[in-house]
């Protein structure tokens, strides 16, 4: 028994950063969604017209994709926006930037060109 607490303890300080690492984005869920934009997360396996045709469903304007096919960026104009999002199939509703930006395209917080060309560096 005590060779078991001694070994928990040993461990213990890698199991609380494991837990603090996974734990910590996961708190953007949580976060409300304020500002005039927000990532609308809609089932998986939903394609770009889909989350359009739901965008419209919900008389919103849509801004642009997100990372996936599944989520779309959305002009929000109030609470009641949110709902009718929901009724018309989004599952989470976030802000755009939450969970260090995963939900928007990569080439949104590119600063600068990545093309190899274009700095110089033939292929």
């Amino acid at each position: 028994m005590r060779a078991r607490l001694n070994a928990l303890r040993r461990y213990l300080p890698a199991i609380a950063v494991s837990l603090a690492a996974i734990g910590m984005p996961l708190l953007s869920a949580f976060e409300p969604v304020r500002g005039d934009e927000a990532a609308a997360i809609f089932p998986p396996g939903w394609s770009h017209a889909d989350v359009v045709l739901a965008t419209a469903q919900a008389d919103l304007a849509f801004v642009r994709f997100g990372a996936l096919s599944n989520i779309g960026i959305v002009r929000i104009v109030d609470d009641a926006s949110l709902t009718a999002l929901r009724q018309a199939g989004a599952l989470l509703l976030l802000p755009p930037g939450a969970l260090g930006g995963c939900l928007l395209p990569r080439d949104n917080f590119t600063p600068f060109d990545t093309n190899a060309s274009s700095i110089g560096i033939s292929t």
